[in-house]
């Protein structure tokens, strides 16, 4: 499977890429001061997966990214990307409760998605200062997963497509069953065969 891996200047991305190798996956990763739009046009990935970074998504243009992809590619968005995700979609951001720099939180989480076969709550690691608002019931996405400390959303889902997010790292060494949830992002490419596994 091909993954196209969006790089927002950001330390943990190398890693993000070697897990998706670990798993099977065909993986480019593209600076966003690189063009990434046409890199996205030209090489077709099946899944594509927005870093983490620091700023906000606007900063790195993530939300003309997603335009870009369009309704029908899949999308992982890993803490900056799944904000993006969020605001992309009507959601606020905003200042987290704390910074949260390489703190470990439990996040409960509803079992489907990318937390297919992960208990919950699971261990997390969080690195970041800003958070999306909840989607709330009338906006196309679905709050997945959030942290039992502060309440903060930890997880988002689209509703009819197959894009997802989560505000912590899966990456990281601290978080628990982190592999899992990367080889269940492949499975957004197949939507809706996820949700329902």
């Amino acid at each position: 499977m091909r993954v196209l891996l969006v790089d927002a200047f950001d330390s943990f991305v190398f890693v993000i890429a070697q897990y998706y190798a670990k798993v099977g996956a065909h993986t480019k990763v593209v600076r966003v001061n690189d063009d990434p739009i046409s890199q996205y046009q030209r090489w077709k990935p099946q899944l594509l997966v927005l870093g983490p970074g620091p700023g906000t998504p606007q900063e790195h243009g993530y939300p003309e990214i997603i335009r870009a992809a369009g309704e029908h590619q899949a999308i992982f968005g890993v803490c900056l990307g799944h904000q993006a995700i969020g605001e992309f979609f009507g959601c606020k951001l905003k200042n987290a409760p704390t910074i949260e720099h390489g703190k470990k939180a439990q996040v409960q989480h509803d079992g489907q998605g990318i937390f297919c076969h992960v208990p919950s709550p699971v261990t997390v690691v969080r690195y970041h200062s800003l958070a999306i608002t909840d989607p709330g019931t009338e906006n196309e996405l679905v709050t997945s997963a959030f942290s039992q400390e502060d309440g903060v959303v930890m997880g988002v889902r689209h509703r009819t497509r197959p894009i997802e997010g989560v505000q912590f790292h899966p990456e990281s060494i601290g978080t628990e069953h982190g592999i899992t949830m990367i080889r269940n992002s492949l499975a957004l490419a197949n939507y809706p065969s996820l949700m329902s596994s």
